[in-house]
Order: structure tokens, then sequence, then C-alpha cells
């Protein structure tokens, strides 16, 4: 088997019907999609690519990351997403010459790659190992630097069969992923709709999915948390975007961004609890839920949660440990990492960082996590990583990373810091940003020092309380 078949077999059964929709470009059909797929496989074998390659793909745009990812899968290779090292990939496909310095074996795509082309070129023969990796996603990143999880088409299909038991799909999807294929979480939502002979609608902004949901007849739509203010936003004043099934995932979808969903985008939203080892665990509508409780759905046919002591033994039903899952769906190694592995995967199981209980009828709880790590929409951020790239801009003479809720109840990445001499807020957060980047906090303050217990750590409980003290979270 291979996850790439049923685009071949809906382009014999259904050849103009809509596969994807774009903003820019026109409509693809079936045939077309499928062609356009085997182009691009092609292209890789041509380049030397072949079955068990890993191939690193850093690509802004989210279709030619989908196109190319699905190219490889084919062949028998496996795209690896942009955020994993370098290391773990064979060769690598960028969008900008400059990146293409930092792989040895980088190649800069072109646009006309992902245009479907003009004579449907030879097919190219689908890999049929289930075993073979299909796609290589990055972890949340619980050392600084994600790890990297392989997965088979094994794997895929049983994620696949699992969503569709916890959130059936409309009879003839249209959705639109606002996470990207470069992560799991979204690869898998868009590979659900294709398998389902649906319509994928590709929006990248929140403006565009406003405009494409409606214009495009949009029933479905897959968010992580954040993005449900933001497209609040976006929407005209008095309006609610009514697309049928809204799915939330990769993150706990605070109370306040829940009402927002539920007035401004549809009465249908559904949590979704997961893990880009195993795809995903637990799904359930809000409606049966209780968030205050720490519910984030029912444990998914075919997949096996359970909560376990310090000591590694499974505790009963309803008792509260760190959880433990295995089944088809779980990935079994992180790539060239044996440390890592041998930590995360124990005697069978998938060991999570969450802690949690199972009820008796399935419904799974989080009441926290183990050490301090910042979960920020599905991305985990180690505090320590931060403060070290803090410390090391001249200005700065202590700092402490923190998470805290702000007025949305999203948690946003924050940071107090002391100052060495006068500097103005301004430039502070210049010279923050010119460092860290896109890692950046959002919620920068200054102190005269950092709250540090007897025994020298800091006390990040204190600063979450200190920056509601100076505005955050009050609108």
């Amino acid at each position: 088997m291979n996850v790439t078949d049923p685009l071949r077999a809906f382009a014999r059964e259904r050849p103009s019907a809509h596969a994807v929709l774009r903003v820019r470009g026109a409509p693809l059909s079936w045939r077309e999609l499928d062609a356009l797929v085997d182009a691009v496989a092609r292209r890789c074998l041509d380049d030397g690519i072949a079955p068990g390659d890993v191939v690193h793909v850093a690509i802004q745009r989210p279709f030619r990351t989908l196109v190319l990812s699905l190219a490889l899968a084919r062949l028998g290779a496996a795209a690896a997403a942009a955020t994993l090292p370098w290391r773990v990939a064979k060769h690598a496909y960028v969008d900008q010459p400059g990146v293409a310095d930092a792989h040895p074996d980088a190649r800069v795509v072109e646009a006309r790659w992902f245009e479907p082309p003009s004579s449907p070129p030879d097919p190219v023969p689908a890999h049929a190992d289930p075993r073979a990796i299909a796609i290589v996603c990055p972890s949340s990143g619980t050392t600084g630097i994600p790890k990297a999880i392989p997965v088979s088409h094994a794997q895929l299909a049983a994620r696949i069969a699992a969503a569709n038991a916890g959130v059936p799909l409309p009879a003839e999807p249209r959705q639109i992923c606002a996470p990207t294929p470069a992560s799991g979480y979204g690869f898998l939502s868009m590979l659900r709709v294709l398998h389902a002979g649906g319509t994928i609608v590709v929006a990248t902004t929140p403006e565009e999915i406003v405009a494409l949901a409606t214009s495009k007849r949009v029933n479905r739509l897959v968010l992580m948390p954040f993005w449900i203010d933001q497209l609040a936003t976006a929407l005209p004043r008095g309006t609610r975007l009514s697309v049928g099934d809204v799915e939330v995932g990769g993150a706990f979808l605070p109370a306040p961004l829940l009402r927002i969903a539920r007035e401004r985008l549809g009465e249908r939203i559904h949590s979704v609890y997961g893990a880009t080892e195993a795809g995903c665990i637990a799904m359930a509508g809000f409606d049966t839920l209780d968030p205050e409780r720490g519910e984030v759905g029912r444990v998914l046919p075919g997949i096996e949660v359970e909560a376990f002591d310090d000591h590694g033994r499974a505790l009963p039903r309803g008792e509260e440990g760190e959880l433990r899952l295995r089944g088809p769906m779980c990935a079994d190694r992180y790539l060239d990492d044996a440390r890592a592995t041998a930590e995360g995967f124990r005697d069978g199981w998938l060991v999570t960082p969450d802690l949690g209980r199972v009820a008796p009828d399935g419904t799974l709880a989080i009441v926290g996590r183990r050490g301090e790590l910042i979960n920020l929409g599905g991305y985990r951020v180690r505090p320590s990583a931060v403060e070290e790239a803090l410390l090391s801009i001249d200005a700065i003479e202590d700092a402490g990373a923190f998470g805290a809720p702000d007025a949305s109840g999203a948690t946003r990445l924050c940071a107090a810091v002391v100052v060495r001499g006068p500097l103005d807020a301004a430039s502070l957060e210049a010279l923050v940003l010119a460092r860290l980047g896109a890692g950046a906090p959002t919620f920068v303050m200054r102190v005269g020092a950092v709250p540090r217990n007897a025994g020298g750590k800091i006390m990040r409980d204190t600063l979450a309380a200190m920056a509601r003290e100076a505005g955050l979270g009050s609108g």
C-alpha cells in the first residue's frame, strides 16, 4: 500500500472533479493532481532520489509542500519538515537560494514544477511497502531541538482510520487546514480529505480563510487555538463564518477562545488531542466535554491510552498519572537518536510528557505536564533555551522565561529581564527580536530582579502573576 494510491484511483473514477482549489492558480482536478504528483516524483527520481531516502523540504507555500511530500511518498522516499536538523536528510529541496547553502545536496525548486504538466507523464510506480517511511515529522521540541519522527504508510493509514472514527468527515468534504502539511497534524488532515475524494481549499492567511470559506463552500475547518482570535478579527463586524465542522488541535482550547469560536465560527467545534508520534489520540465535540476538568476528547478506536505511576506501573481507570499510549498508528523510534528513543519508547508504549487520566467511558483528561515546557499552540518551548539566548545579549543581565495567558486565554511566550544601564522599551524589543527572531517572547517586562527560590530556581508562577499585574491579560 501507498498513501498516494487513492489519488490514482480518483484520477480514474472522477477525473474532472476538483481536488484542490487555490487563491493563486487554477483549480486542480483529480486527473491534474495525480499527473502533477507523478511529474514531481519523476523529477525527484531524475535528481537521484531513491526509495528509502529522507529529503528535507524547506518550502514556504503549503500547496507546493503538499505536492512534493506526496511525490516523495509515491516513490518510496520521505519528506522531512523544515524545522528538523539538516543532518536527518540525505537531500533537500528549498525555495530560497540562500537556504540552499546550508545543505550539501540542496536543490532550489521552481514555480513551474508545481503546475499541471501539459501532457501526462508516465506514471511512477507507487512504492508498495507499507513499512516504508512516508513522512518525517518534527516533535514539539522538548529539548529545544525537534526530534525526527518517522511515520510509515501503514501508520498513516491507521491514523486516518482512527481520526475518521472520531470525527467523521462530511459526505463531500471541502476543507481549509490552517496547519501546514509540513506538520504531522496538517499532513494527516489533508490526507483524510484526499482519501475521501474531497476537496482541499488552500488558504494561508486569516483574510484568505474568511474569503474562501464562503466562496468555495467550505464545510470543514482545521485550526489551532491561536487562529480563532485571528479569524474573528478578520471577519466583518457582526458576521459569522458558518463552515459546519471546526476541528481544533495542537493545544488546549481556553474557554474564552471556545466562546469566540462558537459565536463567530459555528456550533460544531471539535476538540482534538494528539501527539506527532501517534496522530490524533482523542476527539469529541466540545458540547460533550467538561474543559474545566481537563477533558480533551474520547480515546479513538485502535489506540490504547493508560496512566502510569512514577514506578512505571499502570494505574486503574480514573486515576491520574503519566500518560502512555500504543497502537498501529504509533511511531516506534526517533531517527538517529538512540537516547531519545530509549526515553520516549518503553516496553511497547510511547511515553508522553502529559499527565492525565482516562475515565471508564474512554474520556481523556489532561491535568498537567512533566517539567516546565511552555505549550504554544502545539509547539513546546524550553524556557532555559529562551533564557540562554536572552542572556547572550550584552544589555541583559538576567532573564526568566515563562508562559502566561493573554486576554483571550491563549498562552504567550513571555520573559522578564534585568537590563544593564539605560535602555528604552523600543530598543530592548529590537535587541530581543534581532537575537531570537521568530522565537522571541511576545511579552517582555523589565524587572529589578528575577524571583528565585532558596535553591536558585526561577519562580515562574510568580513571574506570571507579575505579568498580569503589568497588563498581560487585561485586553
